[in-house]
């Protein structure tokens, strides 16, 4: 027979002829998942990655016997582990590897990984870790590296998405080379042109880190200042006055193979202006989140308000016609896979502005993505852990 091998989902390799038992035997053997965990740039990212990770992969109704479930975690000096739980003290026990030697033992795995299930939301794990696992040949469950890249940068989003008939606010870029060093000056050229109210951030950053909303003219120096400490490149953009909403698209397969967009129920935020760092996280006085060993999701729902949310969000049929355009569009511009997420502000006329693109999500039960997909019709996408175990079949 021809011994040429077949590349099967997993990197499991069978020679051409290979008999349909055989072949059925390898495809309901366990699906095998890396859980990449961790960050090497922060503290902060660490322990906001272990937090999603620790409820993700610990969720009690995984089904474990068709997926078996493993952990790789890097630390903030850069050295990885691979651990056999998340608690505190198994992290803590952990023997820790360079990097070459833990890619050299992911690869030398008796039983290869199927698919890696990213928990890294720092721009490096966003970007150079998932990369990693791509050159490595294994299936990552997410946006691939080189769309996350772009994604992680505001402007460059925006300007992808809006040439692609996504609507977004109006605005700039400002460089700290050449606008950080007298922000007095940046912010009166600035108001030659633009007027109050104007949103200033971070172009890199995520969880509204760096994040203000300028209502007079006199706060723009000092906003600028703030955004600058946080990256070299920030936005300045104009307010949209209105609603805020998330909007979510799932790749879902059928039975054929062919995969369709499906926009999910949104969720609105019920604000006084615009979301914070405090409406996504709870953290104590020294920036640090506020879970513990014991409930690992506690910073996520004490952030959490009474009314604070609406899902499914209820807006006008036309709007959701919107919304669920703008994200089908911005996800094929970006060039997204399995699922992307996008924050949204509604002008009071109706119509909707992009504001950024969110390319993660860990598939805990805290997950937004998760949640809007418990608010669909039908039992596909619910319950949890549906849609996470669907992806990982795929």
């Amino acid at each position: 027979q021809d011994s040429h091998q077949v590349l099967l989902p997993g990197r499991r390799l069978l020679a051409r002829g290979t008999s349909a038992s055989a072949m059925a035997a390898t495809q309901t053997e366990q699906v095998r998942v890396l859980h990449l965990i961790g960050s090497p740039t922060s503290a902060f990212y660490f322990d906001l990655s272990v937090m999603y990770g620790r409820t993700s992969a610990e969720h009690a109704s995984l089904d474990r016997s068709a997926f078996r479930h493993e952990y790789a975690v890097v630390f903030t000096d850069g050295k990885w582990a691979f651990p056999s739980a998340l608690d505190p003290e198994s992290l803590q026990r952990a023997e820790r590897l360079s990097m070459p030697a833990a890619l050299m033992a992911i690869e030398a795995k008796e039983t290869p990984v199927d698919v890696v299930m990213p928990h890294m939301f720092c721009m490096e794990g966003m970007t150079r870790y998932r990369a990693l696992c791509e050159m490595l040949g294994i299936e990552v469950l997410g946006c691939p590296a080189h769309t996350c890249t772009l994604a992680n940068d505001k402007f460059l989003t925006k300007q992808l998405c809006q040439s692609a008939g996504v609507p977004v606010p109006e605005g700039e870029m400002f460089r700290a080379d050449m606008h950080g060093a007298d922000v007095e000056e940046t912010a009166r050229q600035i108001l030659a042109r633009r007027a109050t109210p104007l949103i200033v951030k971070p172009a890199r950053e995520d969880n509204s880190i760096g994040l203000s909303l300028v209502r007079t003219d006199e706060k723009l120096a000092a906003a600028l200042a703030k955004a600058f400490q946080y990256d070299d490149h920030i936005l300045v953009e104009e307010y949209i006055a209105g609603r805020e909403c998330r909007v979510a698209v799932l790749e879902v397969e059928d039975e054929s193979g062919s995969v369709r967009l499906e926009a999910l129920p949104k969720i609105e935020y019920l604000l006084e202006d615009i979301r914070t760092a405090s409406h996504k996280l709870a953290t104590n006085d020294q920036g640090k989140l506020l879970s513990t060993g014991d409930n690992p999701a506690e910073a996520i729902l004490k952030a959490k308000k009474e009314g604070d949310r609406v899902c499914p969000a209820q807006f006008p049929p036309e709007v959701h016609v919107r919304l669920d355009d703008l994200a089908r569009k911005a996800h094929r511009a970006l060039g997204c896979k399995y699922y992307s997420l996008y924050d949204v502000r509604i002008s009071k006329e109706g119509f909707p502005f992009m504001l950024e693109s969110c390319l993660f999500c860990s598939f805990s039960p805290y997950s937004v993505v998760v949640a809007l997909a418990e608010k669909t019709d039908g039992e596909q996408l619910r319950p949890h852990p549906r849609v996470f175990e669907m992806l990982l079949r795929r």
